[in-house]
């Protein structure tokens, strides 16, 4: 008896600590989506909720499973905000969401300067923001709005991590391979997606206590469909910076793909966390400005 109790625990330990990189991507979209959602007014809260009942029991288990919680746990919109990459990582593959994969993203041209709208006419994250706030906006309430819900709390998520604005032949700097670092990240994409953040040291409440301190400081305009554009050229310009080591560019400003594996600067992490604070906390503030006129 006590040999199971004691390899139940293992295993137990083994689900809480494995993947870590899977859980902190998770941690980074649940600040984004909790911090909008509690700085919008009740009525609007409440019309969350009401989405959030339209989510059908199947997609509702997906995501409680995602995250490591009992398949009964209720949903919160901050959970709710990882179903977009649940949906792809879920072993029972759901057809229909498949189109959605490239919309996690923006692919552009190494020499390109500046990212514009004439960069991408359909398929790509910028114009995942606009279609399902538009879905969200015009949409009576249905599983067909949910998903608009919960795609743009994920969409405002994954523009504001630089990488997702970048390019394809290195899947957005998922083959640039880190040397030995002290962390479990192997490339410069789930450095940012995950260990980055991981530096803070800072639980759930604290990087919400910490954010919150900040919100106010901020002016962030009401949303306009072109806005999204800037916020992808914000991206796109702390990717083509020396200091993100990501891209060496030529005389010709074109980009290019770093050789073998890069060695982070030692001061890196201490560089980039407030960075990484401030795009967490501009698409919340972004996020919370598109529900409050889609909602």
């Amino acid at each position: 008896m006590l040999k199971k109790l004691l390899w139940s625990l293992f295993l137990g330990g083994m689900l809480l600590f494995s993947q870590p990189s899977f859980a902190l991507a998770k941690f980074g979209h649940k600040i984004v989506c909790q911090l909008a959602f509690e700085h919008l007014p009740w009525a609007k809260q409440q019309r969350i909720s009401q989405l959030l009942q339209a989510v059908p029991q199947e997609q509702q288990t997906i995501i409680n499973h995602y995250n490591r919680l009992e398949k009964s746990t209720p949903l919160t919109f901050a959970n709710a905000c990882t179903w977009a990459d649940a949906i792809k990582k879920h072993k029972k593959k759901h057809p229909r969401f498949k189109k959605f994969n490239r919309w996690h993203y923006l692919n552009v041209a190494r020499n390109l300067d500046v990212i514009t709208k004439a960069v991408c006419k359909k398929n790509c994250l910028p114009q995942a923001i606009i279609t399902h706030q538009q879905q969200l906006k015009f949409s009576p309430i249905s599983w067909q709005s949910a998903q608009a819900l919960l795609f743009l709390g994920h969409w405002l998520g994954d523009i504001h991590q630089p990488l997702h604005v970048s390019y394809a032949s290195d899947l957005g700097g998922n083959k640039v391979n880190l040397a030995k670092n002290k962390t479990p990240c192997k490339n410069l994409h789930g450095y940012w997606d995950a260990c980055l953040i991981k530096k803070a040291k800072r639980s759930r409440k604290q990087w919400l206590a910490h954010l919150n301190a900040q919100w106010h400081k901020n002016h962030t305009p009401a949303y306009q469909a072109k806005q999204v554009w800037q916020w992808a050229n914000e991206s796109y310009q702390l990717v083509r910076t020396p200091a993100f080591q990501y891209c060496q560019l030529n005389s010709q400003n074109i980009c290019l793909r770093p050789k073998g594996k890069i060695k982070l600067n030692d001061n890196y992490a201490q560089h980039y966390l407030p960075i990484m604070a401030q795009q967490l906390l501009k698409a919340a503030q972004r996020l919370n400005r598109i529900l409050e006129v889609s909602l």
